[in-house]
């Protein structure tokens, strides 16, 4: 029996994806509304594992360039343009082939009746979860130009913070990497040229310099296995992480590094305020935002808390309630989601929160590089210590041994 790869959704709306044996396609796709999924797409496993190899070698498009679709597409939709030339458009002007031929299809898709959020959830890679459950709240209940402005707007917001996050660790990563660099140099090349010159003289060597000569020399005579052994540790680690539990507990240690925890924190909970605060005002179900939003966040620790707060919800206890119990909200957003429960305005109290926590993210990652500059200048001043340390001593104790 002929194998078939399909996508489809279940009833909460996630992605499900998966191999089928079946007659034909529209077997396939009866075999899985009696599962209870919705068929997205379904199509010849032979045929898919082609595509899948292709799909390797193109050109991805990045969160920069799904922002700027995002504001091109609500500005020619708000100025009255038709939805397919608005996607004829965009694609021809997109350089990215990819994007190109992402819109394409989704255009053909739409000329064949298919709904806006449909057609967009084929292409799981380029648009996530966030993106097609947006359209698909803004398609039923008719406010799509909304929709799409306000899913430009938390989009361009979530770019600018992690691009803000990522210039401010680049400077701690070259000024490390650079140190590194230059230490092994030393040790290389450098300290058994001092080796030699100790040896022809033998005398007592004092313990720091006796350290940096083993170290050079360890380094020297295992450095293969020292790169061998770093690449290996790079993988296991990779591997570790891709499970549920290494996930979770690196995502854990994450919040408590010296500095980024509290920074990273700030960024958990201010993309929880304003994707939450974006999908609810666009009038989905605050439990079926829960859910969207604490797969959007990006740490396997907060979306644990944001899932026992959206199951805590649906036994019908209050959402800010609920998160006072749970570690990783922080006292203000438990505070800001009270009042908005109370008042009704959960969608507008959200997002000032989201407003205020940028703000600060802002603020803390310019002040970054000086709150890291101590840091880095004792470690730079310990390492040429210690290693002038181990250099001239031997030789001040030589020269005082000479004058004698």
């Amino acid at each position: 029996m002929p194998k078939f790869a399909y996508k489809a959704r279940n009833k909460n709306g996630t992605l499900v994806q998966g191999f089928l044996d079946g007659d034909d396609m529209a077997n396939v796709k009866s075999k899985l509304a009696e599962q209870g999924l919705i068929p997205i797409s379904v199509s010849s496993a032979k045929a898919s594992m082609g595509l899948s190899l292709s799909l390797m070698f193109k050109k991805r498009v990045s969160p920069e360039e799904i922002v700027l679709f995002t504001k091109q597409f609500s500005t020619l939709f708000k100025a009255g343009m038709g939805m397919e030339n608005i996607l004829n458009t965009l694609a021809k002007q997109s350089k990215n082939p990819t994007m190109q031929e992402t819109l394409s299809t989704i255009k053909n898709d739409i000329q064949q009746g298919s709904s806006l959020a449909n057609a967009f959830g084929k292409h799981g890679k380029v648009f996530d979860d966030l993106y097609i459950n947006m359209l698909s709240s803004g398609e039923e209940a008719g406010i799509l130009e909304e929709v799409l402005f306000q899913l430009a707007d938390v989009l361009e917001k979530d770019f600018a913070m992690r691009k803000g996050v990522k210039s401010a660790m680049l400077y701690p990563k070259i000024v490390i990497g650079v140190l590194v660099a230059a230490t092994s140099v030393l040790m290389i090349m450098v300290v058994p040229k001092f080796k030699e010159i100790f040896d022809s003289l033998g005398a007592e060597l004092p313990l720091p310099t006796k350290i940096m000569i083993w170290t050079s020399n360890f380094m020297t005579d295992y450095f293969f296995f020292l790169i061998m052994g770093a690449i290996g540790s790079k993988i296991l680690f990779n591997k570790y992480y891709s499970t549920p539990k290494g996930r979770h507990l690196v995502d854990k240690l994450t919040f408590k590094i010296p500095v980024f925890g509290p920074l990273a924190l700030k960024v958990a909970n201010a993309r929880f305020a304003n994707i939450l605060a974006c999908l609810y005002r666009s009038g989905l179900p605050v439990t079926k935002a829960l859910s969207i939003t604490g797969a959007t966040i990006g740490n396997d620790a907060f979306m644990r808390d944001v899932k026992i707060l959206q199951s805590d919800v649906e036994k019908g206890h209050g959402i800010a309630d609920t998160m006072r119990g749970l570690k990783y909200f922080s006292p203000v957003i438990v505070e800001a989601t009270a009042i908005g429960e109370k008042t009704g305005s959960l969608d507008s109290m959200l997002t000032s929160i989201g407003e205020h926590y940028d703000m600060e993210i802002n603020h803390t990652i310019k002040n970054l590089t000086t709150l890291l500059e101590p840091i880095l200048l004792v470690i730079i001043f310990s390492m040429v210590a210690v290693f002038a340390l181990a250099i001239f001593l031997p030789i001040w104790s030589m020269s005082g041994a000479m004058l004698k």
